[in-house]
């Protein structure tokens, strides 16, 4: 107690304040509504007499999905229990996130539901060509600090229809720019191409930005869809050439000022595979290099957590190389078919968490306060 009052003297007298802002990334499974949207193939999740959903889930032509889009009953009573676990998650245990990005959302419809579960005012909603109608969305609070400048969606241009890159900048306490990103990248049952795709997209955007405002910080989030094995990697001939972006779950891991407890103690991964018995972190944080390096605004790199509390786990029993069994407490995946508040479950991916730091200083020159280049 004698040391934190000490730092706080320092800063009171100095004239320098810490604040911080939390942020949560999180792909919360098939969060659709209970009504069929024009044009998009959502008929799994209505009910099962819901006008045309027969003849629809009929031409699916991949035997498992046509038997699944025939037996999910998705209700309105359902929509209810999922919105309640995904508020549980993001606010049961921990403050309110500044920003909540999320992943495998509908519609606006369910993302106005949910802000208003959890006490959002505002939020972005991308507006994808995705066949199923899956989109990204970025829900933030509404503080004298955080103030929206501009919204923007990016293409990617592969084979099929595939989810937009969702682009929202700010600006933080009338100083600070800060771009945020919102990623849903193509599936690992597309070409490894699709997603090099996705990522040149990301990264030509980013280059850009940089270019019209260096003083800019960018932050990527989202569900990248990659494992180590893609070839060619997104991540280190795309997205981390030239020191464009820093992912934070490897750096995490890579600083030794971090206690090797802490790190041992997360979980393996954002998402279990469970026909291989293989964690994967589909799920990142990626930065820019003024976020790592800075000063004023910049990443708090030991706050970054795969955040799992148990009531989001379930067990599973697992046979390892020696014959013995091991327990491992994967995602307690969302199940349509579950009829109650307990059996529907939550997700099939562990949100992952973390803080920004900014200093509030009198003397500061109000370097962001500028009108940002779109």
């Amino acid at each position: 107690m004698k040391v934190f009052a000490f730092i706080c003297s320092i800063l009171f007298i100095s004239g320098v304040s810490a604040r911080s802002l939390q942020l949560m990334s999180y792909n919360v499974e098939n969060l659709f509504d209970a009504k069929h949207d024009e044009g998009k193939k959502d008929w799994t999740f209505l009910a099962k007499n819901y006008p045309g959903k027969k003849d629809a889930c009929n031409l699916e032509k991949s035997k498992h999905r046509r038997k699944e889009c025939l037996e999910t009953d998705w209700t309105e009573k359902k929509l209810e229990f999922k919105l309640n676990h995904i508020a549980e998650v993001v606010s049961k245990d921990r403050a309110l996130p500044d920003f909540l990005g999320l992943v495998e959302v509908e519609n606006s419809k369910v993302v106005t539901m949910l802000a208003k579960k959890l006490g959002y005012e505002s939020f972005e909603v991308s507006e994808s060509p995705d066949e199923r109608g899956v989109d990204v969305a970025l829900l933030f609070k509404t503080t004298k600090d955080i103030k929206k400048i501009s919204k923007l969606e990016h293409v990617v241009q592969v084979e099929y229809p595939t989810r937009n890159i969702l682009e929202v900048q700010f600006l933080i306490d009338d100083i600070y720019p800060l771009t945020i990103f919102v990623n849903h990248w193509p599936s690992l049952a597309n070409p490894d191409s699709w997603r090099i795709k996705a990522a040149e997209v990301l990264a030509k955007r980013s280059i850009e930005i940089l270019a019209k405002s260096p003083g800019m910080s960018i932050l990527a989030m989202g569900d990248f869809n990659t494992i180590d094995d893609n070839t060619p990697h997104p991540f280190k001939t795309v997205l981390c050439k030239d020191n464009l972006f820093t992912d934070i779950n490897k750096a995490f891991q890579d600083d030794k000022s971090i206690d090797e407890k802490l790190k041992k103690a997360r979980p393996a991964g954002t998402y279990y595979y469970p026909p291989k018995d293989q964690w994967n972190e589909l799920d990142h944080f990626f930065v820019s290099k003024n976020l790592i390096e800075g000063k004023d605004l910049k990443v708090e790199l030991k706050t970054f957590e795969i955040y799992a509390p148990r009531f989001i786990t379930h067990q599973l029993k697992r046979n390892s190389l020696s014959g013995d069994q091991k327990l491992i407490l994967a995602p307690k995946r969302f199940e349509p078919e579950g009829v109650s508040n307990d059996s529907i479950g939550y997700s099939d991916h562990f949100p992952i968490v973390l803080e920004l730091s900014y200093q509030d200083k009198e003397k500061v020159k109000k370097r962001g306060n500028k009108k940002i280049k779109k």
